[in-house]
């Protein structure tokens, strides 16, 4: 619009874009309000429960026959570590949180790509793999999910990898699961609940 052109009746014009905006705004508002009371409803220690609920796989999977055929299988990929890291997955994940400051909603959704990964790619977690496997996962869910990410020197030097090591594990991740990263609301709120109904399940056996 030139100046030439403007006059009362594009004003009004304009009111009504302003206020068209405004509800737009608003309406922004209330989504990113909603999201944040949504991460506040997930009031729970959401590393213990993970942790927990991976431990559980871990142990269930130990079971499998064809056990050790598996960690030999799956030495060469970039996840399996030589020997089973010393730091267990608990404190792993808090190390994580605690420097990353991750949000828990981006928690929720690396176990569902962890998930993810082991059915598209057949992968079986052991406690060879599981600390690359969850640090693969998390790098891509803070990326797809969060607004403000640090530079990949930093994820690795919480990650307790090399920058090298970092972008093979992410670049694999992608990889395996199609570098389809879309968590659909269901699909969220399914695992939300999972990971709640897990804790109130543990505060009851302490």
């Amino acid at each position: 619009m030139s100046i030439n052109t403007f006059n009362s009746e594009n004003l009004s014009d304009c009111e009504e874009d302003e206020e068209e905006e405004t509800r737009n705004q608003s309406e922004k508002e209330k989504e990113k309000n909603n999201k944040s009371e949504e991460i506040k409803d997930l009031n729970i220690d959401i590393i213990n429960s993970i942790s927990e609920a991976l431990t559980l796989i871990l142990e269930e999977n130990k079971k499998l026959k064809n056990y050790k055929e598996m960690i030999e299988k799956q030495s060469k990929m970039i996840f399996s570590a030589k020997s089973i890291p010393s730091i267990s997955l608990y404190d792993y994940l808090k190390r994580i949180q605690k420097y990353s400051q991750i949000e828990k909603s981006t928690l929720v959704i690396t176990l569902i790509l962890i998930d993810h990964i082991c059915e598209k790619a057949h992968l079986t977690l052991t406690y060879y793999n599981i600390h690359r496997v969850l640090l693969g996962a998390i790098i891509v869910s803070i990326k797809f999910n969060e607004d403000s990410i640090y530079d990949n020197n930093y994820y690795a030097e919480i990650g307790g990898v090399k920058l090298n090591e970092l972008k093979m594990i992410e670049t694999t991740f992608l990889l395996l699961i199609n570098f389809n990263v879309f968590v659909i609301y269901e699909e969220y709120e399914h695992y939300k609940n999972y990971l709640e109904g897990f804790y109130k399940v543990s505060q009851l056996d302490h």
